[in-house]
């Protein structure tokens, strides 16, 4: 059994997959897990740290506030996005998940919808009290 797992940006979304891969590892020893994080988030250290397999995918959240500098990031952003789901198609086929989950952050958007779109049953897992922007988004997508 292959199992997607994405999320990062806080510990919030980070700690909980941890746990769930955790979980996953000691009741299905022979499951394969895979994490999806950012290149340069917290979760492109601890992952590797907790012993997962990891990939990075480039994201970012787009600022509200409309500053010179929070402009550039928009672009950089858009960028970011227009190319995330191509990426994260040749993820999803590469490792050939049989599962996806995520756990909130801007890197499983991308994830889930693709995953969703091609046939990929799909889980959302959120751990605060208020669900964040990219899992209500994303819940449409669910199984």
């Amino acid at each position: 059994m292959n199992i997607l797992l994405s999320g990062g940006g806080t510990a919030g979304h980070i700690n909980p997959a941890i746990a769930i891969a955790e979980t996953i590892r000691k009741e299905c020893p022979d499951a394969n897990v895979l994490f999806v994080g950012t290149p340069s988030g917290m979760e492109s250290r601890l992952i590797p740290q907790a012993g997962f397999a990891y990939t990075a995918m480039p994201v970012a959240g787009f600022q509200r506030k409309l500053t010179l500098n929070n402009l550039k990031r928009n672009v950089q952003a858009a960028y970011y996005l227009a190319r995330s789901g191509s990426r994260a198609a040749k993820i999803i086929r590469d490792f050939q998940p049989d599962l996806a989950i995520g756990t909130g952050g801007y890197v499983c958007g991308p994830i889930l919808r693709k995953a969703a779109q091609m046939g990929v049953p799909v889980l959302v897992h959120e751990a605060n009290a208020f669900p964040g922007v990219t899992v209500k988004m994303l819940a449409r997508y669910c199984d």
